[in-house]
């Protein structure tokens, strides 16, 4: 649950960034998805460790994570978790050596900046041959409810051309090109959760969803519509069941 760019809007969610994403129990379900899929004898880099707490997970999983984020912010609820394992560093240029990796992940990174491409080309750059790439999209599978509809659409509009698209239909061409081979989805975990249209509403306006994304003009428009819009709904106070799937894709740098 990590940043790439905004680092002043990161800094500023931070507080609230952790509850508003589901909290301990939504990322020791993600830990529960990558740790099968890791090699505990081997270190693990989390790149856009965002709080760390996905990251926390891992290790009481039995994992070695070391993790790093462009947003100090979050980084210093991450450094809370995992002590002197994570430091400041942009995904787009990692202070990694060249093939110095065996094994990397990120949750909800490849979103939250206009240059995925950049950092699919330095996460292959510091992978050796063979190492492996796990990362849980955002975007995962939408939840079809009426929040769920319009949080929806707003992300189309902001995003139109799907520049911060992390499925893997957009994501594998990119990496391939880099040399990271897409190998399917790795593992995937239905999940729901409860929240009023007034409470995303609320988020909106705090910034807690739309902090990963830079927005302004015309977007703070479209995120004030959406709001509007939300509170139209019928029993804006009534919590509605969120339901959804989150999934792991894996990538393995090619030889």
């Amino acid at each position: 649950m990590g940043s790439t760019s905004g680092t002043a809007e990161f800094d500023e969610i931070a507080p609230g960034y952790d509850e508003s994403r589901g909290g301990t129990e939504r990322a020791a379900g993600f830990a529960r998805m990558l740790a099968p899929l890791l090699d505990p004898a081997r270190p693990v880099l989390d790149i856009g460790v965002g709080t760390g707490i996905v990251a926390a997970e891992l290790t009481a999983l039995g994992h070695t994570v070391h993790g790093l984020d462009l947003s100090p912010g979050m980084l210093a609820r991450a450094r809370a978790r995992l002590g002197a394992r994570v430091a400041v560093a942009d995904a787009c240029r990692l202070p990694v050596r060249t093939g110095s990796v065996d094994q990397a992940v990120s949750t909800w990174l490849l979103h939250a900046g206009p240059d995925n491409r950049a950092v699919l080309a330095e996460v292959a750059r510091v992978l050796r041959p063979g190492g492996r790439y796990l990362v849980i999209p955002a975007g995962g599978t939408r939840p079809t409810d009426d929040i769920g509809v319009l949080v929806g659409e707003l992300e189309d509009a902001l995003d139109p051309e799907g520049s911060r698209r992390d499925d893997p239909e957009r994501l594998a061409p990119i990496a391939a090109a880099y040399g990271l081979v897409y190998e399917g989805t790795a593992s995937e975990r239905p999940t729901s959760f409860a929240v009023s249209p007034r409470a995303m509403a609320a988020s909106l306006a705090r910034g807690l969803f739309t902090g990963a994304w830079a927005v302004g003009g015309g977007g703070t428009r479209l995120v004030d519509e959406t709001r509007a819009r939300l509170l139209a709904l019928p029993d804006p106070d009534v919590p509605r069941v969120r339901r959804g799937a989150d999934v792991a894709l894996r990538f393995t740098r090619t030889p």
